[in-house]
């Protein structure tokens, strides 16, 4: 049986252009990435290839009874809504905690990332489990 193979053009970066040029098989290798990115599903947006455009939901510090913040928490918080954002994530649940406060990341009912804000830094612990 004949196999028949169909031409494709793309654009790419120029480095990637010159790495792909040093490969012994470029289409093989191009085969297979596109195949291994085609079967995983992208948590972000879903296999779309878009991601709508969401804000990270924070959680209210009134409804919370959270503490004002001092200028070295705050700073911190915005780094973790702004991980958020790149990350596509929708919430940031946060909560007080000895020395600071708690907070949770995530995406739907995905937790990203968990860990603790406080004056002493960030501490960030795994997204399964406690700090």
């Amino acid at each position: 049986m004949l196999y028949m193979k169909t031409r494709v053009t793309f654009r790419v970066a120029e480095d990637l252009a010159e790495a792909l040029r040093l490969l012994p098989n470029q289409t093989q290798f191009v085969e297979q990435a596109l195949r291994e990115a085609l079967r995983a599903e992208c948590p972000a947006c879903g296999g779309t290839g878009r991601v709508s455009i969401q804000r990270v939901r924070v959680s209210n510090f009134r409804e919370r009874a959270l503490p004002p913040l001092q200028r070295e928490l705050a700073l911190q918080l915005k780094s973790i809504v702004e991980l958020g954002r790149r990350s596509a994530a929708t919430n940031v649940e946060l909560r007080r905690a000895r020395g600071g406060m708690s907070f949770v990341l995530a995406r739907g009912g995905e937790v990203l990332l968990r860990g603790t804000l406080g004056k002493a830094g960030s501490r960030l612990g795994s997204a399964e489990g406690g700090n």
